[in-house]
């Protein structure tokens, strides 16, 4: 995805420096969780004429190479009425289902999806066709009840598969990987599409919406709530809310 912004010509934000080669000492519980006694966060954040923040972030259990949490969104500029993507890629701890889940998020004044994606909608249905075997049936958006307001009929749920022999396994992540490729080009393919599509008309409400989708997300997310008792109190909402969302 970095190279996929860079190419869409993103430029990185200020915020980088300040995540650059930062640690999160673990408190007994969590490093007993963890079995570790910090964890190391990569964050990247990108900017351009119409991206407003595009950020990836990842978790590494120590210094140990294992990642448990890859994070992702791009939202345009507020000038824009354009949906945002969002997503995250879950590697499975002790407990935890391995898991993929994307979705394109909209505002009561964002355009129609079917316009926004046109002809790129065929990269979303092959990624969905790509994914039947994995999809996750029971229980699909519930983890996220508190944003169905805003979801789209693209959402997208899968699982990784239980007790199967590791070419298996390695199958799952490998359509993890094209699916992921296909939601994030279509995404950006169409908004390189609708660049001339710029209005400051709606700009506040959409500052608003965007505001708004973040102070629910803040207030109900099970990841907000772990990341409060992990992270030093001064800086997880310089973590969460301006380098990641790049809101406040």
């Amino acid at each position: 995805l970095t190279e996929s912004l860079s190419v869409a010509g993103a430029a990185e934000r200020d915020i980088n420096g300040y995540f650059n080669e930062y640690n999160l000492n673990l408190n007994p519980l969590y490093s007993f969780m963890f079995r570790n006694s910090h964890l190391s966060l990569y964050l990247k954040s990108y900017q351009s004429k119409i991206i407003d923040t595009g950020t990836i972030s990842q978790f590494e259990i120590g210094d140990t190479g294992i990642f448990f949490d890859f994070t992702f969104m791009i939202r345009p500029r507020e000038q824009y009425s354009l949906p945002f993507f969002h997503g995250d890629a879950l590697k499975a701890l002790p407990g935890v289902d391995g898991a993929l889940y994307m979705d394109f998020y909209s505002f009561e004044n964002t355009m129609d999806l079917d316009a926004f994606f046109g002809q790129n909608v065929e990269l979303i249905e092959r990624a969905m066709k790509l994914a039947a075997p994995y999809w996750k049936h029971e229980g699909f958006g519930e983890l996220t009840a508190h944003l169905d307001e805003y979801k789209s009929p693209y959402r997208f749920e899968i699982l990784e598969p239980e007790k199967v022999a590791e070419d298996e396994r390695a199958e799952y992540f490998k359509t993890v990987r094209e699916c992921f490729n296909l939601y994030s080009n279509a995404y950006l393919n169409s908004l390189k599409a609708h660049e001339a599509d710029e209005s400051l008309e709606d700009a506040a409400l959409n500052s608003a919406e965007i505001n708004g989708f973040v102070d629910i997300l803040y207030e109900h997310d099970i990841a907000v709530r772990m990341g409060k008792m992990i992270f030093p109190e001064e800086d997880f909402d310089r973590y969460f809310l301006e380098g990641f969302w790049g809101v406040r």
